[in-house]
């Protein structure tokens, strides 16, 4: 009787720390979804000074999110959203609007992803 009961604490134990994963990993790509919009609408509203302290910030945060994140996700499906959030300071210095806005989109896209890639669906499952 006892291995059942220290079966079901494990297994309440692995179902707890994916939940809180799970739950982090939604919470920290959704703040980095709302810190992207609030770098374009500072950029559009002309604060490109401000904006690019923002994005820098911005950068160095998500670089720190996703090495946390990178412990239960591919490393893989970061590589890109990477590459882009630390491009994202450059674009913004460099004043290429379209190139931005595209980056920008692409990037939201790659969070937006991330926030699927580990949802208990049945793709994921199987």
């Amino acid at each position: 009787m006892k291995r059942l009961y220290i079966a079901l604490v494990l297994l309440t134990a692995v179902v707890a720390a994916c939940i809180f994963t799970q739950r982090y990993q939604h919470r920290q790509t959704q703040r980095m979804i709302h810190t992207l919009d609030r770098i374009e609408q500072l950029y559009r509203s002309g604060n490109t000074a401000e904006a690019i302290a923002e994005a820098e910030a911005f950068a160095e945060d998500y670089l720190r999110i996703s090495d946390r994140i990178s412990c239960y996700i591919a490393h893989s499906e970061l590589r890109e959203s990477r590459e882009t959030a630390a491009l994202l300071p450059t674009l913004l210095r460099e004043h290429g609007e379209e190139e931005l806005y595209m980056e920008m989109a692409r990037l939201r896209a790659q969070l937006m992803h991330l926030q699927q890639v580990d949802d208990p669906i049945l793709q994921n499952i199987l």
